[in-house]
């Protein structure tokens, strides 16, 4: 099952970028017959992210191990024991957007699916942050993309990439105005009051 959701997952993220980047193009050479049929499929694609979307909430009040839930429409990170709440985060989720320098470019989308904790990281670690970052700050990419403190005093890393972290004092993501594309951030406080709560293995349902 958690394997069938990633794949699904992926296919939608996929699908959904490239309409995004060709609907005008596309639309503008359509008749009016071909235009409704294109919203049609449009439409079920929408349906189809929008049962997922429940799939996945569903799934995370049936997993009676501890996990975390993230909801980017009520923009919360939620630690929970089946369908019992044991502390709501709110947070913040990096915008949808194209990433890099062009050849090298990324679409980076607020994640959805099922995913594991993969690294949990401190003050004192060093992770290293995707080289597209300081180019989406307008800064030079340095030498070494990897300090510590650059994901603040708290951050968990799942597998596929995705940062949950917490406003560093230093580093490009010392900024808060500024959430990374394709990440969560929430307050270090509540980073911290969850930290030993979790180990590696740990489920992350994103939805």
């Amino acid at each position: 099952m958690l394997v069938a959701l990633a794949l699904v997952d992926g296919f939608l993220l996929l699908r959904r970028s490239r309409y995004r980047e060709e609907t005008t193009r596309l639309r503008a050479g359509m008749t009016a017959l071909e235009r409704q049929r294109a919203d049609a499929i449009v439409a079920a694609d929408a349906d189809r992210a929008t049962l997922l979307v429940e799939l996945l909430r569903r799934q995370a009040e049936g997993d009676n191990g501890l996990h975390l839930a993230v909801s980017s429409d009520s923009s919360y990170v939620a630690l929970d024991r089946g369908t019992a709440r044991l502390r709501t985060m709110p947070a913040e989720f990096g915008p949808e957007r194209r990433v890099g320098t062009p050849p090298d470019t990324v679409h980076m989308v607020v994640p959805r699916g099922v995913r594991m904790v993969e690294q949990l990281l401190g003050p004192a670690d060093r992770y290293e942050l995707p080289a597209w970052l300081w180019a989406d700050r307008g800064l030079p990419v340095p030498a070494s993309r990897a300090d510590s403190g650059w994901t603040g005093p708290q951050a968990i890393v799942t597998t596929g990439g995705v940062l949950i972290y917490a406003l560093p004092n230093q580093g490009p993501l010392a900024d808060s105005s500024y959430v990374m594309p394709g990440a969560v951030r929430v307050s270090a406080r509540d980073l911290a009051a969850i930290r030993e709560n979790l180990t590696t293995g740990t489920k992350v349902y994103f939805f």
